[in-house]
Parts: C-alpha cells; structure tokens; sequence
C-alpha cells in the first residue's frame, strides 16, 4: 500500500534471498507439483510499481513438451507489516476462491510450509496476464488508467466495483476460518486486531486522535460477520484490455464485511483519480454497491472512522521499519505519524481537533444512508 496523501513510498519488500537458490528450490518443488521432471524456470523477476508487505517473484516455465506457462511465488517474510501474519491463510483464500467463478482469482499450484527449500515458506499460482494500476507512481497520475479514454476508465471502474460487490455477496461459511473469536462476531474480531496491531507498532509517541476514535469505535462498533476484502483498491486487481480479469492481494482480509471495504476505497483513492473522467466519485461508488448488491451501506461512517484508524495503525508499523531499516529519518517518521491523512481523517470524521498546523478532511460522501 502506499500512504494516499500524495506520499509515494519506497519498496519495502526487497528482494533478500539469493536467487539462484529460490530458483533451484522452485523448479525441484514445481517439477513435482506439476508432474513434470523435465521442466525448467527461467529468471526470476520482482513487479514493479507497486506493494511494501510482500516479497514476491514472478518467472516462466517451461514444459517438457515446450509450452512455456507464466507462474507468481509469493514468500513468506521474517519481517511483517502486519501483526499475526500469516501466508498460508492467502494461499488457502486463493483455494476457497477457486470455487467463485464470478470473482476470478489466481489458480493456485500449492503452498510450501518448509522454510528449508528456498529460505521461506511460500506458494505459487498461475500468472494472470494483464496490466495492474500502480501505487508508484500513482495510478491516478500517471499509466495505463490515465491514458484511457473515459469510456475505458468507466468500463474499468464500474466492472470493479461489480466484482467487489460479487464478492460481498458470498456465503460466509467457507471463510469462517478467519473468525479469531476475540469477539462475538466479525466486525469485532477486525476491531480487535487492530486494536493491537497499534500497540504492537510501537510508535515512539502516541498517534494523535487514536484513542478517542478507539473509544469511539467501541461504543458505537455495528454487529456483522461477512467477507471484506480489505485492501479493496484498483491496484490489487488484474485488467486486460481495460476489464478486470483477476482480483489479488488477501493482506486485510477479514470479516468486518463489505462496508469496510466501501470505506477503504474511499480512503485510499488517490486524489487526483477522483478527477479524470470515468471513475466515479465517492457517493456514485456506494449508490452502484447498493444498486447491485441490494444492500444498504447504514453504517459507513462507523466504517470510515474506522478505515482512518486501521491507516493509522499501518502507517505507524510503516514509519517504525523505515527508520529501523534506514529509509527515513526518525525526525520525518514522527511527522508523517502526528500530521499524515489519517490523523486528518479523524479529525474531520469525528469533530475532532487536529494537532497545529494539521487540517481535518471529510470524505466527499453521504454517511447516513440508513
């Protein structure tokens, strides 16, 4: 993810192992998975543009019989942006996914528990061709998304928000292995989380605004256990030729339900996305969800305080490893803390006052939509 207020950071998932012994241990585990002793990878590759939570590699294989087929490994890492990571739980949602044609997803090969083989636990699935927005430089200025007509744009834009709003309409059961039991239900299994995901970034000094809004978030938290996606952003799907053809990226899953999602999108929209002809704004973005999913987004301000409070507690992991690994001076990491969007969203969400100097931000979009 990158910080949405116009901040584009660096990669924070550089790639740290050798690769002649990644690529030694993947062809010996692929040529097993796929039945094929005879197959070889060919150089392995990082994306480029965009994420800072996962190490991942892209390679070709090539058959016995000559095809050559596009795969992705996805690694485990030693070091998280998220408190309780765990990479087997995207590999198992890739597999759960398989079984929802109307929301396409990677095919996925197998996952490797065995940090032995290549220096990590890992999975592997099949590469979906296409083109994906980046976070940097910003989809919104600068790429494919820009250089689209407007027809292309809303094509690209309106289909999303179909497939998302496919994905909220899941029957919950198959994802009950997200459920924590921290609380009676899911929304307040995600609160939880973050909750303590805030704790355990351990920032140097309290993030402005974070403990009223969790008070806030507690006394007022809505009841509910249904998919989120949670990372729901254009950069996490795959399109061709302006369609969407894959949706990725399981860091935030959880069962807070759809409306976090809704709220996510919100805030993490690029600024300059909300002004090239073809994306929808805001309220146009939960109208279509409700055409389509028949359901009402009642709750979207509770979602939105809180989509502000789970950035804050990103951001502050984020800021605590540049500066242990380097990236950031501990003087600007401290800014970026007590001034970045989610202090601004906070404030202006919840009438809060802002630290000096720091302007409050309210989302172009009507919350009371019960």
């Amino acid at each position: 993810m990158t910080e949405p207020d116009g901040g584009n950071w660096a990669q924070l998932k550089e790639q740290s192992r050798p690769l002649d012994r990644v690529r030694t241990g993947l062809q010996d585990w692929m040529r097993i998975r796929l039945q094929d002793p005879g197959l070889t990878i060919g150089p392995l590759s990082p994306p480029a543009g965009t994420g800072v939570a996962n190490e991942t590699l892209l390679f070709d294989v090539e058959r016995s019989a000559g095809r050559i087929d596009g795969f992705v490994a996805r690694l485990a890492t030693d070091n998280p942006l998220y408190l309780d990571y765990d990479l087997s739980i995207h590999y198992r949602m890739y597999a759960v996914m398989q079984e929802v044609p109307l929301v396409p997803t990677p095919t996925v090969v197998g996952y490797e528990p065995d940090a032995a083989l290549i220096g990590a636990p890992f999975f592997v699935m099949e590469k979906i061709d296409g083109a994906i927005p980046s976070d940097n430089p910003s989809w919104g200025a600068k790429g494919f998304v820009v250089n689209a007509s407007p027809a292309q744009r809303r094509q690209m834009w309106e289909q999303t928000v179909q497939m998302m709003a496919q994905l909220h309409q899941l029957d919950v059961e198959p994802f009950l292995f997200l459920r924590t039991g921290a609380s009676d239900d899911g929304v307040g299994d995600c609160l939880d989380y973050w909750m303590r995901s805030l704790r355990w970034a351990n920032p140097t000094q309290p993030v402005p605004l974070t403990g009223e809004a969790e008070q806030w978030l507690v006394t007022n938290r809505p009841a509910g256990t249904a998919l989120s996606w949670g990372d729901s952003r254009l950069p996490n799907v795959i399109y061709r030729n302006h369609t969407p053809v894959g949706l990725l990226d399981w860091d935030l899953v959880s069962l807070a339900g759809p409306q976090a999602d809704l709220a996510w999108w919100i805030i993490m929209a690029p600024a300059e996305s909300l002004q090239l002809d073809g994306i929808g704004p805001h309220d146009e973005l939960v109208d279509l969800w409700e055409d389509l999913t028949g359901m009402t987004a009642a709750d979207l301000h509770w979602f939105l305080v809180f989509g502000a409070y789970r950035l804050a507690a990103i951001v502050a992991k984020l800021m605590s490893m540049f500066v242990a690994q380097g990236r950031m001076p501990a003087q600007l990491a401290d800014e970026q803390l007590s001034s970045g969007l989610h202090v601004q969203l906070l404030a202006g969400l919840l009438d809060l006052q802002p630290p000096p100097g720091v302007a409050p931000v309210v989302p172009e979009v009507r919350w009371n939509r019960g």
